[in-house]
């Protein structure tokens, strides 16, 4: 009877992990798609990238960077919309290899962007990789079937 008792307290406790484990992974992807709208590799000195959007990628509420390959240090972040009204994006932040930026609310609704200008650094690391910056936005869609 006692045998039976601890199998399942395991039981039990094996489910409470998986269900941890699960709130956990749902609560980094918020419930949100992103989607991927390019990447650039960064050089080990200051350097200025423009990344192509254009219309036919969609309309976004919302960016954020992530990092492979190596650290990267944002140092200006430059939102070009459609119209050719420009958003500086205040990021001045290091990104680890693998990490991603707090989103980034764009300016208005949903937008349309033309083009993206980042400027930033390579830092030094073990493998003298230079890593990739890559640019995800949060689609209108994506937001929209969220309120329904």
């Amino acid at each position: 009877m006692m045998r039976l008792l601890h199998v399942v307290s395991a039981l039990v406790g094996a489910l409470a992990l998986v269900g941890t484990i699960a709130n956990d992974a749902m609560a980094q992807r918020g419930g949100e798609d992103w989607v991927e709208l390019g990447c650039k590799e960064v050089s080990f000195r200051v350097d200025r990238d423009v990344l192509p959007v254009g219309r036919q990628d969609g309309r976004f509420y919302a960016i954020r960077l992530y990092a492979r390959g190596g650290a990267v240090e944002m140092l200006n972040l430059r939102v070009i919309y459609a119209n050719g009204d420009p958003d500086n994006i205040p990021v001045r932040h290091i990104l680890d290899r693998g990490e991603r930026t707090r989103p980034l609310d764009l300016r208005g609704r949903a937008r349309s962007i033309n083009r993206i200008e980042m400027i930033y650094r390579a830092l030094p690391n073990r493998r003298d990789r230079e890593p990739i910056v890559c640019v995800e936005g949060l689609a209108r869609d994506a937001r929209n079937s969220r309120e329904y």
